[in-house]
């Protein structure tokens, strides 16, 4: 019976290949795990189609209201400053 002839397969491409399959692997798992929110979107319909609250403008302009602004702040922080600079000045002077 004859024997078939076995392709020998070189040093540096089986070495390229145990190098580069597991990088490859690792990649794809990246990927799955940075993407699988969306991933999962595209095939669960119930989560793609899930109505999500928005929040409403007037809630927004209420809480913008309530809440003191950080400018103001640091403009009196800035009078106070002022006022010590201005008081050093004077004694200098």
């Amino acid at each position: 019976m004859a024997q078939k002839k076995k392709r020998r397969v070189s040093w540096a491409r089986k070495a390229l290949f145990y190098l580069l399959f597991p990088l490859i692997v690792w990649g794809i798992a990246l990927l799955f795990w940075f993407y699988w929110y969306d991933l999962r979107s595209l095939f669960n319909k119930d989560y793609a189609t899930k109505d999500r609250p928005k929040a409403s403008r007037q809630n927004e302009r209420r809480e913008s209201e309530e809440r003191p602004s950080k400018n103001r702040a640091q403009e009196k922080i800035l009078d106070d400053d002022r006022k010590k600079l201005d008081d050093i000045i004077k004694r200098r002077g």
